[in-house]
């Protein structure tokens, strides 16, 4: 009977130490898993920051932008409206109001490509390019409102998926 106890206090001991391993190996896998999940979530929320911030500097860039064409259009509307001729300077307001457009286009061009959405970034494009035609229309046209209605027009699509996926991202926190 003794020999038994003997055997049974060895097959303890080494169930024992197997009971160890495995306890040590499950808890490592344990804590693999966990630095996974949160470098994968420290990972998407960077994406979520970045996207986010662009997202809203690119809103701004894009009211920068129309605003800017219309107070072009409304420089040139009082010129009109003076009885100026047409081989007058055009007026500092007019002057001031397209460099804010260029200086916002510019940089709505510049920044266009980092946004993350394919179909936001598309009607951002699509804004850029009646935002450039209400530009050429503003001294060409004798109703440069209708190409600044075109391009608002182009934009509010623009301005609301923006605005949406802003909520998105802020909803997901």
């Amino acid at each position: 009977m003794e020999g038994w106890n003997f055997w049974w206090g060895i097959a303890a001991f080494f169930l024992g130490g197997l009971a160890t391993q495995l306890n040590g190996w499950l808890a490592y896998r344990r804590q693999r898993k966990d630095r996974a999940d949160d470098a994968a979530d420290a990972l998407r929320q960077r994406r979520e920051e970045f996207e986010l911030q662009h997202l809203v500097e690119v809103n701004q860039l894009l009211r920068n932008l129309l605003d800017g064409l219309l107070r072009m259009s409304a420089a040139l509307a009082i010129m009109d409206r003076l009885g100026s001729d047409d081989d007058r300077e055009l007026p500092e307001e007019f002057k001031v109001a397209a460099a804010s457009a260029d200086a916002a286009e510019g940089a709505l061009t510049a920044s266009a490509g980092f946004i993350l959405d394919d179909g936001i970034r598309a009607q951002v494009q699509a804004a850029l390019e009646a935002a450039d035609e209400a530009s050429a229309t503003v001294l060409a046209s004798d109703t440069p409102g209708e190409g600044l209605y075109a391009a608002a027009a182009v934009m509010t699509p623009a301005f609301k998926s923006i605005s949406a996926r802003v909520r998105e991202l802020y909803a997901g926190r």
